[in-house]
């Protein structure tokens, strides 16, 4: 084989780094066509190194970086601007910073403008790529109307017609639901048999991604690489490492070792696939257990008559009638687009309805001052940069704590708590945009809980984490369940929804779906599901399995 890419002795600093480095001693190689998955906690500098592959860095580093990397042999710092772009193209984490045009069609074309491709040659080429990636039907629709995972193919698209040998995707299924999620996958393991560019995945969640590669390359806390190499003789060799540094594997296989730790061997299932080939040895493992509400009263926080709200003459929510009571940790599901995070900006005031009424614990919204009303519910933004409006991490969290004229002593205290528990402490005094997108995520829910409100709304707070992140961060929420706060939490993740909701609402095309406890909703046919974009979570998939092979056998 070829190579494509090589790192040697990367090191980088940013220029507000003083003892510590982002990246340290980075070395690895890459073979034409070859595939590997960049793996690593938030903040262990997975897309700081996409920004040195593709030549963003060292020329628009605020620091210094040290080492060489190669493509096709020749250093990076040798091409000239834009070159490097035709070589190496990176999809990253929030599709729509891309994006500058109105339309799918000038989207993909803007970048073969930039580099010099005759208008007459252009057709084809956007033709070719969008159909690459099932987007063709949408080449005249504009941008805005996109749904999550349809604008992610149209970022994949305006790399791919630039016919890059190295794909670089920075965690692309973030933010999708999980059918959709599943699809970007499948169109990827497609275009990869069909182009055969090198390719470099960096995710949090790694079901699908197996089936194109079992390479990976782990970076720890410190930026630095601790092992290159398959996936399975990582989970072997390096488990107590992996739980360490938070570093998530697929859900089957983290169920299954959850069960039991003792059994780690080189052929652990990796895909329900592969779990249904070994039944016999892993069905005693699977089990499933109904989350268990704590004791819910009658006292109605959120009561919703008749919701309807229209955006451009569009209708986004249509005629929903809901009742939030106290005690409650309520799920938000369902597709990309499909109304959750609006119906959850109307329900916290920050967006007033077209028709109908929300009242919090019986009192009109409308009729709540601005002060009294963030007293009673707290709202964690999809976006976490939405809500910060201070210089430093610390200050961020106290903010409000400063609102209730708090002493100086009780806000440290309860600040510094929080930020531990958030794995924030080393960056209490950085600049809130300067954090990876985790750590942002990370800070937005840490400026929420470090209240008392009875009421908190989060927009899917886990999207982003490593694993020992999303850990903490739901057992804060899951304490302030139990001390009594209603929780309302919009997530794409089926597996929180199993574990933590006591109850949970689909949202489909502006109106409630299905209304039931999580057990109930599993009920449903895969079909059924299917349309609502929901899969089912792992360990009832794993149990479905085990009952369809005992069926098999007894026929």
């Amino acid at each position: 084989m070829t190579q494509l890419l090589k790192v040697e002795n990367l090191n980088l600093q940013f220029e507000n780094q003083i003892d510590e480095k982002t990246l340290s001693d980075i070395h690895f190689q890459l073979e034409q066509g070859e595939s590997l998955l960049l793996l690593g906690p938030s903040g262990s500098g997975k897309s700081t190194l996409t920004f040195c592959l593709n030549g963003l860095y060292p020329s628009e580093l605020d620091g210094d970086m040290q080492g060489e990397i190669f493509i096709h042999g020749k250093e990076t710092t040798s091409y000239a601007p834009g070159e490097l772009s035709r070589h190496v193209g990176i999809v990253f984490q929030d599709p729509e910073t891309q994006f500058c045009m109105l339309t799918v069609e000038d989207e993909v074309a803007f970048g073969l403008e930039n580099i010099g491709v005759p208008h007459a040659k252009m057709g084809t080429k956007i033709d070719k790529t969008l159909k690459l990636v099932g987007m063709h039907k949408y080449k005249t629709a504009p941008i805005t109307s996109l749904s999550g995972g349809q604008k992610q193919k149209l970022a994949l698209a305006c790399i791919l017609v630039l016919e890059p040998e190295l794909l670089i995707l920075d965690e692309p299924t973030a933010n999708l639901d999980p059918i959709a999620a599943r699809d970007l996958v499948h169109t990827i393991q497609t275009l990869k048999k069909e182009i055969n560019c090198s390719l470099i995945i960096i995710e949090h969640q790694l079901d699908g991604w197996t089936n194109i590669t079992e390479r990976c390359l782990l970076l720890n806390h410190q930026g630095e690489c601790f092992f290159d190499g398959p996936l399975r003789q990582a989970i072997t060799e390096k488990r107590t490492l992996l739980k360490k540094e938070g570093i998530w594997l697929p859900k089957v296989t983290q169920f299954l070792l959850n069960q039991s730790y003792e059994q780690i061997t080189m052929d652990i299932p990796l895909t329900i696939e592969e779990f249904s080939n070994r039944i016999s040895y892993w069905e005693c493992m699977v089990t499933d257990n109904i989350r268990q509400p704590i004791m819910t009263t009658s006292q109605n926080l959120v009561d919703i008559k008749h919701l309807q709200w229209k955006f451009k003459k569009k209708t986004i929510i249509q005629d929903i009638s809901l009742q939030f009571f106290e005690g409650e940790f309520v799920a938000i599901a369902g597709a990309n687009g499909s109304g959750k995070t609006s119906l959850s900006r109307l329900i916290a005031g920050l967006q007033h309805p077209t028709s109908g009424t929300i009242s919090i614990k019986g009192k009109p919204i409308l009729e709540w001052d601005e002060v009294n009303l963030r007293r009673e519910l707290g709202y964690v933004f999809q976006n976490p940069e939405h809500q910060f409006i201070t210089h430093t991490v610390y200050d961020e969290v106290a903010y409000s704590l400063h609102l209730k004229e708090m002493t100086e002593q009780e806000i440290n205290k309860k600040v510094n708590h929080i930020l531990k528990v958030c794995g924030l402490v080393h960056l209490k005094n950085e600049h809130p945009f300067s954090l990876s997108q985790g750590q942002k995520r990370r800070l937005s829910v840490a400026t929420m809980i470090v209240d008392d409100q009875q009421i908190l709304i989060l927009d899917e707070p886990t999207f982003g984490q490593d694993a020992h992140s999303n850990d903490e961060l739901m057992s804060l929420l899951q304490q302030r369940y139990e001390s009594g706060t209603t929780i309302i939490m919009i997530t794409h993740d089926m597996e929180l929804v199993h574990d933590y909701a006591t109850r949970v609402v689909v949202i489909d095309e502006g109106k409630v779906a299905a209304d039931c406890k999580p057990h109930e909703l599993w009920t449903n046919t895969t079909e059924q599901l299917s349309k609502w974009q929901l899969m089912l979570p792992v360990p009832i998939q794993l149990k479905e399995t085990m009952e369809r092979n005992l069926t098999h056998v007894s026929t």
